[in-house]
């Protein structure tokens, strides 16, 4: 189970955290109380200084007209909210504004200087006008019970306030009655004006429906079905025609062919033979034709169709026997006429009268047709006809009703013309009028000492959180496990939790056992001597506070630093040794004490044989807790060859043991690729358990990817609050992944830790120091 899991199981509602800050408040309350004092001393000063305005107030009434709606229409639409726009900027108007300057000599200073349009400017913003919400001394409610606003106005003289509130109330009543009655009477007028054009536009749009109808007499939409009635009769005709046609046609084929017989054989049987005393039959047709005439004309018009083929058809017969019998035809031709060879005669009459007939027959065929083009054309163009004549009807619809619509506002506009200048229309009226303010309106010094203090505590507030909690990249583990994804095994806190002096005197103890001999496996322990440090004018103390696991077994940090040493041994249970190399992506991270602190652990709480091997050749550390600066260390077995005893040394209490980096002159990487470093760690195997390895920084070098091939493990360790994202991701892309990889996450504040840590541990120390 990671430690974010952990501490997400047992995490209460925020008590910690409020718990922290609380006591940060408490040791620094004078960061959060000298910001208060001052913005409130500064707050007093502006005050005192500031130029102090005072606004006077009116309340102005809408008062409805006296004649209901539904009989007159005023002036103003129903529905004050709509309006109220209108009204603000009417009353804000430069040339109401303006006048008010000039009349009361108001922003004298700022006239001078800057000019009127200046002044106005700074005017508006000191005139407010408002809807009532409320009828004063009532509750409030969701529906206005009156419609009103009121005008006020700031000014640095409560008089001068006063009296001009009074005065922008009195000019707005009297120029909007102006404005009401100059309107009624320009909307009579625009009427009026309205009607005239409307009335113009409907008479011309008349004439011009009727001019289309003339102009398309008979294809208009209401002749059509009289049209269909004409081109059925035109069809029948046509097909009668035909018919005769064809009859006519085979009677010139057969007289034709007679005739052929005439000339060939002299005559022919079948053909009967007219006797010289036998009337001509053109003659007889010629009367049947105009008999037919006299029939017709007393039936229809002369222009009537089949008039005009009788009377072509009387003209060819006519023809016909001037062209047979001479000028004289058509007398002669009544008493019969007398041919030399009567049957041949007989026949060039019959085909004479065939190919007349015949003649008539398709002129009158070519006028039917003709006509009926005419009809068809006639209902073909009828739908366009009928869409265009609805279009005109359509507007000229359309500009009757706009005409008797305006009709009806031209009379409304004067009744309410009417209604303006006897004053029975909407009016405003003052109910409250302006008096004289008494308190500022601003400054408001309860607002201002308000506003003060929660700046000064904002700011004493951030202060203090600046000063304890300095922006980190990574404040907990979650933070942590959440960005690179890697499991934390440990959060370190700061020692500065344990900073209180009296707490480390009465704890620390002052004299430790140093002692000498050989160890076990032959292996000699040499004691560890501390550096020298004064603290707060004592004596020196002979021992390092970075192995605090050591001098404070029992604190918060020597405790975390035991859950790193127990994971750490719990992965590696099956394995007979384990080597694992410490390091940190860029120095300062608290490597070297976490290699300390976490192999003295396994030694001492674990009974682990634990060796602690400094390969940071560039900037040894480990020297300093030998008694000779001096003695030989890693560096020297690989570079002279000494025995590995020499180079080794122990704490006297505890299975752990040291070597430090040795004397280094040659380059660090040169001494990490000899074949002995493989073969020295082979050999340590044998005689430790856990091999912990303080290499270098990743960034820095590439010391580690040397070492990484000789571990069993990678320990990477992060500080707190200055370690970035960015840092910490690049050292891990320049790791092999070849091997397991843990985290420590050190140096962090007591607020990153869970809370259950303080309230173990702390109570035990209370208990043990009191």
């Amino acid at each position: 189970m990671s430690t974010i899991d952990m501490q997400q199981q047992a995490l209460p509602s925020g008590t910690a955290v409020l718990r922290d800050f609380w006591n940060m408040g408490m040791r620094r309350k004078w960061v959060i109380i000298t910001p208060i004092i001052l913005s409130l001393i500064a707050v007093g000063i502006f005050y005192a200084l500031a130029t102090k305005y005072y606004r006077s107030e009116t309340l102005i009434l809408v008062e409805e007209q006296r004649i209901s709606q539904d009989y007159v229409k005023g002036v103003l639409e129903p529905g004050f909210e709509d309006r109220f726009f209108a009204i603000q900027k009417q009353i804000m108007s430069l040339e109401l504004l303006g006048g008010i300057i000039e009349e009361f000599k108001l922003y004298p200073d700022i006239v001078a200087q800057r000019g009127l349009k200046a002044s106005i400017a700074e005017m508006k913003k000191a005139v407010a006008v408002e809807m009532i919400d409320k009828v004063p001394g009532a509750k409030f409610t969701t529906r206005k019970t009156v419609d009103g606003f009121t005008i006020s106005f700031a000014y640095a003289d409560p008089a001068t306030a006063m009296e001009v509130t009074s005065r922008i109330a009195s000019r707005f009543i009297e120029e909007n009655r102006k404005s009401h009655e100059q309107i009624a009477g320009e909307t009579t007028q625009f009427f009026d004006t309205e009607l005239a054009s409307v009335k113009s536009d409907l008479e011309a749009k008349d004439i011009e429906i009727k001019r289309f109808k003339s102009r398309h007499m008979g294809q208009l939409p209401e002749q059509v079905a009289a049209n269909l009635h004409t081109l059925d009769l035109l069809q029948n005709d046509l097909k009668a025609v035909d018919e005769a046609i064809r009859r006519i046609s085979d009677r010139i084929a057969m007289v034709d062919r007679s005739m052929q017989e005439y000339h060939k054989f002299g005559i022919t049987n079948g053909m009967p033979i007219r006797s010289g005393f036998e009337p001509n039959p053109l003659y007889q047709r010629l009367n049947e034709l105009k008999a037919k005439l006299v029939l017709l004309r007393a039936e229809f018009w002369e222009g009537y169709p089949e008039i005009l083929v009788t009377k072509e058809e009387i003209r060819q017969l006519e023809l016909e026997l001037i062209a047979v019998g001479g000028p004289h035809a058509l007398r002669a031709g009544e008493k019969g006429e007398k041919s030399l060879d009567p049957y041949l005669l007989d026949l060039k009459k019959q085909e004479a009268e065939a190919k007349s007939e015949l003649a008539v027959l398709k002129h009158r065929q070519d006028l039917l047709y003709a006509e009926k083009k005419v009809f068809e054309e006639r209902i073909q163009k009828a739908p366009t006809i009928e869409q265009e004549i609805q279009t005109l009807m359509r507007d000229y619809e359309n500009m009757k009703g706009n005409y008797q619509a305006l009709l009806g506002k031209r009379l409304n506009a004067r009744v309410a013309e009417n209604l303006e200048k006897r004053q029975k229309g909407a009016q405003f009226r003052i109910l409250d009028p302006a008096t004289m303010p008494t308190a500022p309106e601003w400054p408001k010094l309860g607002l201002l000492l308000v506003v003060a203090f929660l700046f000064g505590g904002t700011v004493g507030v951030g202060i203090l959180v600046v000063q304890e909690q300095p922006n980190s990249q990574f404040r907990t583990a979650e933070d942590l496990e959440q960005a690179i994804g890697q499991r934390v095994l440990a959060v370190i806190p700061d020692f500065s939790i344990l900073n209180a002096p009296t707490t480390w005197k009465r704890f620390i103890p002052f004299h430790q056992p140093v002692g000498g001999g050989n160890g076990e496996n032959g292996i000699e322990r040499r004691p560890i001597v501390g550096r020298q440090r004064l603290d707060r004018g004592q004596s020196s103390l002979p021992f390092d506070l970075d192995i605090i696991v050591k001098y404070m077994p029992r604190s918060v940090v020597a405790e975390q630093y035991r859950v790193a040493a127990t994971r750490l041994a719990l992965e590696r249970i099956s394995e007979r040794s384990t080597i694992v190399c410490v390091t940190s992506a860029v120095p300062g991270e608290g490597k070297t004490t976490t290699v300390v602190n976490v192999g003295y652990t396994l030694a001492r709480d674990l009974g682990k044989r634990t060796l602690i091997v400094d390969c940071d050749f560039r900037k040894p550390s480990f020297a300093r807790y030998a008694e000779d600066v001096s003695s030989p260390g890693l560096a020297d077995y690989l570079r002279k060859g000494l025995p590995v005893d020499e180079c080794l040394f122990g704490f006297p209490e505890v299975p752990c043991w040291v070597m430090p980096a040795g004397q280094c002159e040659d380059e660090s990487n040169q001494l990490l690729k000899t074949n002995r470093l493989g073969g020295l760690f082979n050999q340590l195997r044998d005689q430790f358990e856990y091999i912990l390895i303080n290499a270098p920084p990743i960034l820095p070098v590439a010391d580690v990817n040397m070492l990484s091939g000789y571990v069993d493990m990678l320990l990477l360790v992060v500080q707190a609050g200055s370690t970035q994202l960015n840092t910490v991701r690049r050292a891990l892309g320049t790791l092999k992944q070849d091997k397991p990889l843990n985290i420590i996450l050190n140096g962090t504040l007591g607020a990153s830790l869970p809370y259950y840590i303080h309230d173990y541990c702390e109570p035990a120390y209370q208990k043990r120091l009191g």
